[in-house]
């Protein structure tokens, strides 16, 4: 089978970016359980990489058994801009000018993820050019999330465009599929039709981490009787700090020996500097690449995540971050009120209700009294519940056995 997996935001080892993409691993994944198969992965420069500006339309290698070819574009920061929305445009042009060596590579399907959701007229064209299946996944639910957590006006021109967008992508689309367990519902919202779904989580490469030498220094955070309150990922608005920072101030008197840590950048890191940088018992740290990052989140007591009471998440959530933070065998605090998560499912930590400052902070009381083999019981839970159920070389054969049902003729699978 050849593959087509189009992605605009892909991170690559080899230029040692912050994070890696689901797709490549995805895409890595497959080659290795069917190397008859061929991927070519496409994606472009994006701000959680540190490709290094180049001439020319497009970077062409392999890595790891697939072809990939990174197609030029600017540099872009976080959080939605203009500047954004015109790389995603631009992407889609050199996409179109890419178009004649996607035809050579002679696909048998194409597969899109967003962002952007533009990209899906892209896959739409493909389709209908190379008379070919086509996957759209759906990363982020578009353009919900901005009407809910970005406060667009549903009736903003750009929110319209981008549903409209949603609906020609999903239409034209052989199959749907999201690492957001409860998506086919939103789909169902949408369609108003039957359509094809299947739920691929994020997951976990462990031989990415198995190949990665341990920092020569410590990182030092932690001093003697401190029990650490560790959070990884983005200072943004959609990861609903502020709750957390608040539970700081609530302990920073009373329970002296917790300490909050956060390891990352983002659109509002200087404002948390600013507004609780004086607090005693709260840390930040600059973001470090993944390879790296399990060491830093090793040295933590629990990890946590909180988010904003919102409708958008009875689609459900599956975060990059709780992956890293299972891997690492810690227990796990999430402020959640959506759809079911593998957080309870693993039984790897305590699940409180989104925005409820006083619940959070005393599951972080209760946490910090627990007896030591109880908080590395909860850990290991997750880790293995991770490596037996979240690991990419299942989730990636998973994906596989969906494109080959959607063949024509599965002769080609």
């Amino acid at each position: 089978m050849n593959i087509v997996f189009i992605s605009k935001y892909a991170c690559l080892p080899e230029y040692g970016g912050l994070g890696l993409t689901r797709q490549y691993f995805l895409s890595k994944n497959i080659i290795k359980n069917n190397p008859n198969d061929r991927v070519l992965f496409i994606g472009s420069r994006s701000s959680a990489s540190v490709i290094p500006p180049f001439k020319g339309l497009a970077i062409e290698k392999e890595e790891d058994g697939v072809d990939i070819a990174i197609l030029n574009g600017p540099k872009i920061d976080m959080g939605f801009n203009l500047k954004r929305l015109r790389s995603w445009m631009l992407f889609e042009f050199n996409l179109w000018r890419y178009r004649k060596k996607i035809k050579a590579f002679d696909p048998d399907v194409i597969v899109v993820s967003s962002l952007s959701i533009f990209t899906f007229i892209s896959g739409v064209y493909l389709k209908r050019k190379l008379k070919k299946p086509l996957v759209l996944e759906v990363r982020d639910i578009h353009p919900l999330t901005m009407i809910e957590i970005g406060k667009f006006s549903p009736n903003n021109p750009a929110i319209r465009l981008f549903g409209m967008v949603e609906k020609f992508g999903y239409r034209n689309a052989d199959l749907l599929i999201s690492p957001l367990s409860n998506a086919g519902a939103h789909f169902s919202n949408v369609l108003k039709k039957p359509f094809k779904f299947k739920w691929i989580p994020m997951g976990v490469d462990p031989e990415f981490f198995n190949n990665t030498n341990k920092p020569e220094s410590k990182f030092n955070i932690r001093k003697d009787g401190e029990f650490l309150i560790g959070y990884a990922g983005t200072l943004g608005k959609a990861n609903a700090l502020e709750i957390n920072f608040e539970a700081a101030k609530l302990l920073e008197k009373s329970h002296p020996n917790i300490k909050f840590v956060f390891i990352g950048n983002g659109p509002l890191k200087n404002q948390y500097l600013e507004q609780y940088g004086g607090l005693s018992n709260v840390v930040f740290h600059d973001a470090v690449p993944k390879r790296n990052l399990q060491f830093l989140l090793q040295e933590m007591d629990v990890l946590i995540n909180t988010w904003l009471n919102l409708p958008i998440y009875q689609f459900g959530i599956c975060p990059n971050k709780w992956m890293d933070y299972m891997l690492a065998a810690k227990p796990i605090l999430v402020a959640f009120s959506g759809y079911d998560s593998i957080i309870k499912n693993a039984n790897c930590g305590i699940v409180v209700p989104a925005e409820d400052k006083m619940a959070l902070t005393e599951a972080i009381v209760k946490l910090s009294e627990m007896p030591k083999d109880e908080l590395e019981r909860m850990g290991q839970n997750g880790k293995k519940y991770l490596l037996e159920n979240l690991q990419y070389q299942k989730l990636a054969e998973e994906l596989r056995n969906s494109l080959a049902d959607i063949l024509p003729n599965t002769g080609n699978g």
